[in-house]
C-alpha cells in the first residue's frame, strides 16, 4: 500500500472538473466582452456549487475543479449551472456565448492545501473534454449512483479511449431543454415603456445591492456623486439633476448627512436653503462604491459587447435629452 506523502490527505469524492468551450476563439474574438459574460457565469456557478455542498479546489482561467461528497448533489449542481448559464445565453448572440463543458467522476482524490489531484481528477478532466458545449458528461462510476435518482437521461458513449489513462465508460446527459417562462408578457413587448420599467428595476435592484455595503439605499449613490460633481448645490437642483422627486431627494440628504457624508451650509441671502457639500468621509464612500458599481455594471451588461453598449448609451442619451428639452422648453 502506497503512503501518501506528509501534507497529503486522500478522500473518496464526486470530483467536479468544467471549463469554457472554445475559449482561446472566444478570447481572440472579443477579450473583454468574454470576460464580462465569464465573470457573470462564474457568479452562478460559485454560487451553485456552494448550495450543493460543494467546495472549490481551483480555479485557472476559465477552469473550476471542485469537489462534492455525494455524486448526486454534484451531478444535479452541473445541471443546474447548465441551466441557468443557458438562460443568460439566450439573451447573448451565438457567437459570443460562453458555455461550459462540464465532467463528473467518482473516485479518490488527494488533497493537498486544499487543492486537489490524482488519477480522480485527471479522470473528471478527461470527462469533461468528452463533453458537448453545455452538457455534462459523468464516468460509469458516477452513472451507477445517480442514474436512479435524478430525473435525467443518460446517453451511453461507451468505452472512450483518453490520453495517460485507460479507457472510461462514460455517459452523456444535459438539462431537459425547459426554459422558465420570461418575466415579460407577450402583449407588453412592443411598448418600451415597459421594457425601461424593468430595466430600471433591475438597475436599482444592483444599486441596492452595493449601496447595503455602506449600509445605504441605491438611490443615495447617484445622489452623494450628483452632491460630489456640484458642491455647494440645491436641495431642489439636486433633485432635477439625478430625476428624482424632491422628497426622495431630501430623504437621502438626511441619511447621508447622518452617515457624516455631506453637510449642509446657509445660503447666503437665502435663509430657508442651504447648500450640499460633501465631507471627506464621503468622498472616500463615493470613490469605493464607484469602483463597485463599475463591476456591478459589467455584470448587469455582460450580454451586451462593446458597440452593443455604446449604442445603447447613445440611445439612452437621446431619449432622455428630447424629453429633458420637450418638459422645459
Amino acid at each position: 500500500m502506497t503512503t501518501p506523502a506528509p501534507g497529503i490527505q486522500r478522500r473518496l469524492a464526486a470530483i467536479f472538473c468544467a471549463d469554457v468551450a472554445g475559449y482561446t476563439h472566444l478570447m481572440n474574438t472579443d477579450e473583454r466582452g468574454t470576460l464580462r459574460l465569464l465573470t457573470s457565469h462564474r457568479e452562478i456557478t460559485d454560487r451553485e456549487i456552494e448550495r450543493q455542498g460543494g467546495r472549490i479546489a481551483n480555479t485557472a482561467g476559465d477552469s473550476i475543479l471542485a469537489e462534492f461528497p455525494s455524486a448526486v448533489d454534484a451531478v444535479q449542481c452541473a445541471i443546474t449551472i447548465q441551466e441557468r448559464v443557458a438562460a443568460v445565453n439566450e439573451a447573448v448572440p451565438d457567437e459570443r456565448r460562453v458555455m461550459f463543458r462540464i465532467g463528473v467522476h467518482v473516485g479518490e482524490a488527494m488533497v493537498r492545501d486544499g487543492d486537489l489531484f490524482g488519477d480522480g481528477v485527471n479522470v473528471a478532466a478527461r470527462l469533461e473534454g468528452l463533453a458537448q458545449p453545455g452538457s455534462v458528461c459523468v464516468s460509469g462510476a458516477t452513472y451507477d449512483y445517480v442514474h436512479r435518482v435524478l430525473p435525467l437521461v443518460f446517453e451511453d458513449l461507451g468505452l472512450q479511449a483518453v490520453k495517460n489513462l485507460d479507457p472510461i465508460r462514460a455517459y452523456l446527459t444535459r438539462p431537459s431543454g425547459e426554459r422558465p417562462s420570461r418575466t415579460t408578457l407577450f402583449d407588453h413587448r412592443r411598448f418600451e415603456i415597459y421594457w425601461a420599467r424593468q430595466f430600471q428595476t433591475i438597475c436599482m435592484a444592483v444599486m441596492t445591492e452595493v449601496a447595503k455595503t455602506a449600509d445605504l439605499k441605491g438611490i443615495d449613490i447617484p445622489v452623494l456623486a450628483a452632491i460630489m460633481d456640484a458642491p455647494g448645490i440645491r436641495l431642489r437642483q439636486l433633485a432635477e439633476r439625478v430625476g428624482i422627486e424632491w422628497a426622495v431627494a431630501k430623504r437621502s440628504v438626511a441619511r447621508l448627512e447622518q452617515r457624516g457624508f455631506i453637510t449642509r451650509a446657509p445660503d447666503t441671502g437665502r435663509s430657508h436653503q442651504r447648500l450640499l457639500s460633501p465631507t471627506s468621509e464621503g468622498t472616500e464612500v463615493r470613490l469605493r462604491l464607484r469602483s463597485a458599481v463599475i463591476v456591478a455594471q459589467d455584470r448587469l451588461m455582460a450580454p451586451l459587447s462593446d458597440q452593443e453598449r455604446e449604442t445603447l448609451k447613445d440611445l439612452l442619451r437621446r431619449v432622455i435629452e428630447a424629453n429633458v428639452s420637450r418638459v422645459n422648453g
